[in-house]
């Protein structure tokens, strides 16, 4: 299997050009799911790769047995699933997403509209989102410090005088972790009421938490934190060395992350998403953003694991899964020893495992391992 090195878009260009390369990238990143195994539907056959002129991706996963011939798309549970587009044009989206070129570029290079290339944006950014909320945990702990703040995002109306109408954001980082552990959530309020439990949730009991004086936080030390405050009307650090510097910053760079012309409230929590999978993932001097971010999408996107008696049985099983993608080449290669006339050309029904994830609403507080 060819190993795959730093992509630059003349590469993905060169990768997409020909069919059997194209397949070995997708195959050999697990964005296509090796389905080889015993037919479930009748128990007795084996679901193989074979050719079939009659599907846009010219390949279809069917059964052996003349009995069954149970068969399915090749892009059943993956990213691509349930898409009109090529395989070719959906792996550009994902690159230029990747490498954040505008949208109006996009559409300038693809010819897509649109509505197209507004809703795969939207679809990375759902990557981001489920891969923040599988592996999300607590942040601080003793002798850590989170800072704490609130930020209204939106614009002035009519962009004039100094109503916000937006939403109010609440957020927390922990100093000096790198990288960043940090948790965002859209909250409809600033009373003590909404932020102190969301407070609890996130930051472990012993923290110290370094905060502006706002009333709702009075109470953090009944709740077994250690409170810091500092005054923004007088100073922005304190003579005690209390600041909230690194949140004023990550509201600087969410912003800037946001479109300029007006976000819609339930997307903010996938741009927060964003941020924080491009933070952790994708802003190494030696990142390769098309290719780290293409790593995620298999954790998004695979072939459900069957429920088990453990959860160490649960995980064994998802790993068995993710390392037997065979070579796109030896796939092909199995696959076009079949006579393409024999194929079916009924329609099939393609289920889209992705589809059940409810992302752009949840809590945002995260750990990502370095073990991925």
């Amino acid at each position: 299997m060819e190993r795959h090195s730093a992509v630059n878009f003349e590469k993905l260009c060169d990768i997409c050009r020909v069919q059997s390369r194209l397949f070995d990238f997708l195959y050999s990143h697990k964005l296509l799911i090796d389905f080889t195994e015993k037919c479930e539907q009748c128990d007795s056959g084996t679901v193989r790769l074979v050719t079939d002129n009659h599907r846009p991706d010219n390949y279809i996963w069917r059964c052996d047995n003349r009995n069954c011939r149970d068969q399915h798309t090749i892009r059943k549970y993956s990213f691509f699933s349930g898409s009109k587009l090529s395989l070719e044009q959906i792996l550009k989206i994902v690159y230029f997403w990747g490498h954040k070129y505008p949208q109006e570029l996009v559409i300038h290079e693809t010819k897509l509209s649109n509505h197209t290339v507004i809703d795969f944006y939207n679809f990375c950014r759902e990557v981001c989102s489920v891969v923040i909320e599988k592996q999300s945990e607590q942040i601080g702990g003793p002798g850590k410090v989170v800072e704490i703040d609130e930020s209204k995002f939106g614009r002035r109306k009519y962009n004039r005088g100094k109503r916000v109408e937006g939403v109010w954001v609440f957020g927390g980082i922990e100093r000096d972790s790198n990288p960043p552990k940090c948790f965002f959530e859209t909250v409809e309020d600033r009373s003590a009421a909404t932020l102190i439990p969301i407070i609890k949730r996130w930051i472990l009991p012993g923290t110290t938490i370094s905060s502006d004086c706002w009333t709702a936080y009075s109470s953090l030390q009944e709740e077994g934190y250690i409170h810091a405050t500092i005054n923004h009307s007088i100073q922005f650090v304190s003579e005690t060395g209390t600041h909230t510097n690194s949140t004023e910053s990550c509201w600087n760079s969410l912003k800037k992350l946001l479109p300029k012309f007006g976000t819609q409230k339930h997307f903010y929590n996938s741009y927060f998403a964003e941020y924080c999978i491009r933070t952790k993932f994708l802003q190494s001097p030696s990142s390769d953003k098309f290719l780290d971010f293409v790593k995620l999408i298999p954790i998004v996107y695979h072939k459900p694991v069957p429920m088990l008696q453990s959860p160490a049985a649960a995980t064994s099983a998802l790993a068995a899964v993710a390392d037997s993608a065979s070579s796109a080449s030896e796939l092909l290669a199995r696959a076009q020893q079949v006579n393409p006339s024999a194929a079916s050309a009924s329609a099939v029904v393609d289920i889209d495992a992705s589809k059940s994830f409810e992302v752009g609403n949840f809590d945002i507080g995260f750990y990502l391992s370095e073990d991925r």
